[in-house]
């Protein structure tokens, strides 16, 4: 028995299909926004020399894991980013090497760990930028 042809076999026409579809979504799916701008937000700035995040004994001042924002609230989690500058180095931040910053917050206080500022007596200044 002769069957008709129909043009391309079924599981070419179904791989047409998809490869069509699949196009489509992606063309389609692409957003000409690139960004959203959230004007309610508040960003906080904790700049901290080599003088005070160094205690007079040469130790780590643990003060500067500790900090007060009183508008804080519990239902929005802050965004936290440390930079650090070393003596004739540009800035960099902790995101490169860590890839996230640990710290706590409750009742308008945020804790950092300490075992976010490595290398702490090789550094000239620290930056601490939270956005809430």
């Amino acid at each position: 028995m002769i069957r008709p042809s129909w043009g391309y076999p079924l599981k070419y026409q179904l791989f047409l299909f998809y490869l069509i579809w699949f196009v489509s979504g992606v063309v389609l799916a692409q957003s000409t926004n690139k960004f959203t701008e959230y004007k309610s937000l508040t960003k906080r700035v904790y700049n901290f020399t080599k003088v005070e995040f160094i205690t007079e004994e040469g130790e780590f001042n643990d003060a500067i894991c500790t900090l007060l924002i009183p508008d804080l609230h519990e239902d929005s989690p802050p965004l936290v980013v440390i930079y650090y500058k070393r003596t004739n180095s540009q800035w960099f931040t902790e995101s490169l090497y860590r890839k996230r910053v640990r710290f706590s917050f409750r009742d308008g206080v945020v804790k950092l760990e300490r075992s976010n500022f490595w290398a702490w007596h090789e550094l000239e200044e620290i930056k601490v930028v939270i956005f809430y």
